[in-house]
């Protein structure tokens, strides 16, 4: 309550400045979705996931808890950080790659043009893998049949948001049928699939399932001597909301192939960085 005479300067800091300690900082929440009173509420360092839903009143009978989604700032640029270093080394063993190929073969045959059709296919993919931006999610990790809110702490600018039940399954890849299906209760991925119509080119051994509350599954099967693979995935029962992702099988004939091995399995590699569904689709898959 100091009286001010003409001519004082009065200046606010801002955290950024004097950084101050986390118990005296204020924090802000977005939650919204099927809770009982959906709003910004502002929160303490101490409270966690299920205690701000507790503060909403709960969830209405709508809610597919299941599906809830958190995303937070500071997970994002931690994932767009990393996507972007992961896409810059891969670029650079692209280009090594076929800079040897071009060294070790005649410039004016035929080889030559391939290596550098090669290259450029390359910089188009990686051009269009950066236009994908992470999205910050955490994945809650929780039970399908039993799905409860872990009580993580949370931050100042996260984005709760609780969706109704869904009632599809999304298929999409390399299928000749990319939409969602309904879901049934017993179905498993063998079915979706089956309904989506796997295209030539599908490589089943490489199929994640990506789960409503953010988990992903790989199958990450070895090809078996009958050509089967991972059966025990195939026979997963999903969840209404989840979605399953066919890549296409690449070809082991080419030097394209000796490139991506060193960054093997795109798919996971995105879901790693909380990119999610529409980050494939931005991707011509």
């Amino acid at each position: 309550n100091l009286e001010l005479q003409p001519g004082d300067v009065v200046t606010i800091f801002g955290v950024k400045d004097v950084p101050v300690p986390i118990a005296k900082r204020t924090h802000f929440v977005s939650l919204g979705g099927e809770v009982r009173v959906p709003g910004i509420y502002q929160v303490q360092p101490s409270d966690t996931l299920p205690d701000l839903v507790k503060r909403a009143g709960g969830f209405t009978p709508n809610a597919y808890v299941y599906g809830t989604t958190l995303t937070r700032e500071s997970t994002r640029r931690s994932q767009q950080a990393n996507l972007d270093e992961a896409i810059d080394r891969v670029q650079a063993q692209s280009e090594a790659m076929v800079a040897s190929l071009l060294q070790n073969q005649s410039p004016n045959g035929a080889d030559a043009s391939s290596a550098q059709a090669l290259l450029a296919s390359q910089r188009q993919s990686l051009a269009r893998m950066r236009t994908i931006k992470s999205t910050g999610r955490i994945a809650l990790e929780m039970n399908a049949n039993r799905p409860e809110l872990p009580p993580i702490s949370l931050e100042d600018g996260d984005n709760i948001t609780v969706p109704v039940r869904p009632s599809f399954v999304g298929v999409f890849g390399s299928v000749l049928a990319k939409t969602s299906f309904i879901w049934r209760q017993g179905d498993t991925v063998q079915d979706y699939i089956n309904r989506a119509g796997a295209t030539r080119d599908a490589d089943l051994e490489a199929a994640l399932i990506i789960r409503a509350d953010g988990t992903v599954i790989a199958n990450n099967a070895q090809r078996s001597f009958m050509g089967f693979g991972n059966q025990g995935f195939m026979n997963t029962e999903l969840n209404s909301g989840d979605s399953v992702f066919v890549p296409e099988i690449l070809d082991k004939r080419n030097a394209y192939t000796r490139f991506i091995q060193g960054a093997k399995d795109w798919t996971a590699l995105l879901y790693q960085f909380g990119l999610g569904a529409a980050g494939f689709k931005s991707l011509g898959y």
